[in-house]
């Protein structure tokens, strides 16, 4: 006689419906999958139509908030210190235009490069001063976004696709603060961490007066303080060469009316006060003499920048021409004066001692500083080198034969 058939108790029924539903949920959330934190929401087909979208979006902007959306949620602080930027550099009238978006991410981090064409104009109290319509070609950091139907825009840096690269717009680079205490405007730029160059406010003070109370020239510069060599590499449109041990380059930047100079926070952490003080008093004195873009002779404008920069410097000539005056010693002075390929390329230190030397020459034989100044002003200004130093007595073999005698002389005195 065969056994009735057992009935499942009513707990091992609830316990079988409570794992039927477990199993359920974890079908329908997929805990195990990243889809919601990690996996982007536009793949790659769509990331080119979108990233246009996204910048259609802020050249369209007028506020920043909806600046900042553009440049998606993890971007979003970008676009806010941009926007922040914008406005303290009076720029205005802004388009952003997409070239190209690299197929895949290029770095670790799952970015990539898309190349923009920016184009800006400034307003005319702009703090940098009135200036034609500007463009830029860069390249921005993207990614498609975790967090929402949207790529991430998060940075801007030169193109590194071997095509020549503009420079990254100021207004681009990263926060902006502007410090308008003395003749010469400080804009202080914060892109990521980095030490920056917290005297830059007193250095330039003090340089703008050295080059104002030798040269008379009250000129409006600007002096840009980057965080890091990188950032200031990216400002003046250089790749992954970097600056290298330029620690500060005079020059024209777009969006603004007026010469500017760019520090190197990189190359002035290895530097004493006075090598600080030096470079910048030299830099401002190119922007505030017109020595940006002269096509004067390469040893004068370099010559006197360093002679006013070391004009009231009291270190001895071993300190300040050493590696010259050692040359010197060795192997006799120069057969002319510095040529520019002389003076260009990491080993050009004894060169620019050279072109100072040879400013330092002409005021002690002909006429003083005021010899120095208007045979300077002369050439910057379209006179021919040889004309100018007739004007004031002397040709430029003359000037090299008493330069070359001083070199020696000095050479024979410095221990």
């Amino acid at each position: 006689m065969s056994s009735p058939p057992r009935r499942a108790s009513p707990t091992l029924v609830a316990l079988g419906v409570l794992v039927a539903l477990v199993a359920v949920l974890l079908l329908w959330q997929q805990p195990w999958s990243s889809g919601d934190s990690t996996s982007p929401s536009v793949d790659d087909s769509e990331l080119d139509v979108r990233l246009r979208s996204q910048l259609t979006q802020a050249a369209a902007a007028t506020d920043a908030a909806s600046w900042s959306a553009a440049f998606g949620p993890d971007g979003a602080p970008v676009g806010a210190a941009s926007w922040e930027a914008r406005e303290a550099l009076g720029v205005a009238d802004v388009d952003l235009a997409l070239v190209s978006v690299g197929a895949a991410p290029d770095r670790e981090d799952g970015t990539r490069s898309a190349i923009v064409r920016v184009s800006w104009d400034v307003r005319e109290d702009a703090v940098l001063g009135p200036a034609a319509e500007s463009t830029a070609t860069v390249a921005a950091r993207v990614r498609p976004s975790t967090r929402s139907e949207a790529v991430e825009v998060l940075g801007f840096e030169p193109r590194g696709d071997g095509s020549a690269s503009d420079p990254v717009p100021l207004w681009l680079s990263g926060e902006v603060a502007i410090d308008d205490t003395s003749s010469a405007l400080v804009v202080t730029v914060a892109a990521g961490d980095g030490p920056g160059i917290p005297a830059a406010a007193a250095l330039t003070a003090t340089g703008a007066a050295q080059v104002s109370a030798l040269t008379g020239s009250t000129a409006r510069v600007a002096v840009i303080v980057p965080s890091s060599g990188e950032s200031a590499a990216a400002i003046l449109g250089r790749g992954s060469e970097g600056l290298g041990r330029v620690a500060g380059v005079a020059t024209t930047v777009a969006g603004a009316g007026v010469p500017v100079v760019v520090l190197n926070p990189a190359e002035f952490e290895r530097m004493d006060p006075r090598g600080r003080q030096i470079v910048v008093t030299h830099e401002l004195t190119h922007a505030m003499t017109g020595g940006v873009g002269t096509a004067a002779p390469t040893w004068l404008v370099e010559g006197f920048a360093d002679w006013v920069a070391l004009h009231d410097d009291t270190a001895p000539l071993a300190t300040s021409a050493g590696d010259l005056l050692a040359q010197v010693a060795r192997s006799g002075p120069p057969e002319a004066l510095p040529t520019d390929d002389d003076l260009a390329g990491p080993t050009s230190g004894p060169a620019y001692q050279g072109a100072w030397l040879s400013l330092v020459v002409l005021g002690r034989e002909d006429g003083g500083d005021a010899a120095v100044r208007e045979v300077y002003r002369e050439v910057v200004a379209g006179t021919p080198v040889e004309q100018a130093l007739a004007g004031v007595g002397t040709s430029v073999a003359e000037l090299t034969a008493q330069w070359r005698d001083y070199l020696v002389y000095s050479a024979s005195t410095v221990s």
